[in-house]
């Protein structure tokens, strides 16, 4: 698998039946877009979904790959349960050195991670403007402003039809309501 991924001949399909075989999925292919392959279905983990399947499927060539992707991209094929058949290219995790906790990464120290330490250390701490950081808060920013607009909207609307002498002061002037309706 890892050498088919590398020449380009591994797709992966999503959105099987889970309770197809690799042998189903191959004559799937076969059936559909007219190309030999081989395929493994990807087995279920327990966050996988158990609605949906996935399998790895190795094309003969690099170009019998880019033929069955550019025809799933174009054309809709729809499986028998009526589900779409959905695919990219294969990109495996190889089972290697797995980190000490699921979920953490390792790092390495080598020259570039050293450099990129000293970089970060004599960098600012607040969000600028070249970064993801500033871009998601501008946005957060502009959705909070309408969020209090729109409720500064719906105060003043139910202020306008209540009597304003049991209020306090100040939230009659906050909105500028000193009279009624």
């Amino acid at each position: 698998m890892a050498a088919a991924q590398k020449r380009g001949m591994l797709v992966l399909i999503w959105d099987l039946d889970p309770g197809y075989t690799s042998t189903e999925v191959e004559d799937i292919v076969w059936h559909a877009l007219k190309l030999n392959c081989t395929a493994k279905m990807i087995q279920h983990t327990a966050i996988s979904s158990p609605h949906s399947g996935e399998a790895f499927i190795i094309f003969r060539t690099r170009e019998a790959a880019e033929r069955a992707l550019k025809k799933l991209a174009e054309g809709c094929l729809l499986l028998p349960n009526g589900r779409p058949l959905i695919g990219c290219i294969g990109n495996p995790a190889f089972p290697g050195k797995r980190p000490t906790f699921h979920g953490h990464l390792v790092l390495t120290n080598s020259r570039n991670s050293l450099n990129r330490e000293r970089e970060v250390v004599s960098s600012s701490h607040c969000a600028q403007a070249n970064t993801i950081e500033f871009e998601m808060a501008m946005e957060w920013h502009l959705l909070q402003e309408r969020w209090d607009h729109a409720w500064q909207l719906l105060y003043k609307s139910i202020l306008k039809r209540v009597t304003l002498d049991w209020l306090p002061w100040w939230i009659r002037q906050t909105f500028g309501c000193t009279s009624f309706r």
